[in-house]
């Protein structure tokens, strides 16, 4: 049995219409390099897929210095949205937007990357960004 329509087509909107990034993530679930379209998914595998698009990426963990450098640097590159209590905060529906797509260096959600993931992949991406914001 496959995906259903609904569910193929739930997922071709959580991606962005990318198919790159839709094969990615159906390699990702499947295990099988050559299986790279939603019609090659089983409704459940379908399923999960959907369940971790719609999930925000971006939470974190305010006891966590690494995730607070990581505020830091989206603020420091520009990242952010008005808010009407503190002025201006992280935008972290695009930080969520980041972290699903192939330009990510790790792509999962944020609290569950291992402490080696944010230090030595994550915020070396962040802070490369940066510079070359600056170096233009």
């Amino acid at each position: 049995m496959t995906s259903t329509a609904d569910q193929r087509r739930r997922i071709h909107i959580l991606t962005g219409y990318d198919p790159e990034l839709k094969a990615a993530y159906v390699v990702d679930i499947t295990k099988d390099p050559k299986k790279t379209s939603t019609k090659d998914l089983t409704p459940t595998q379908a399923q999960s897929i959907i369940n971790k698009l719609a999930m925000n990426w971006a939470a974190f963990d305010k006891d966590n210095p690494k995730h607070l450098l990581i505020l830091s640097l989206l603020m420091q590159m520009g990242w952010t949205r008005p808010s009407e209590r503190f002025g201006e905060v992280a935008d972290l529906g695009r930080f969520n937007a980041f972290l699903k797509s192939l330009k990510s260096p790790v792509r999962k959600p944020l609290l569950d990357m291992t402490p080696a993931e944010v230090s030595q992949k994550l915020i070396p991406c962040l802070e490369s960004m940066i510079g070359k914001q600056y170096a233009k």
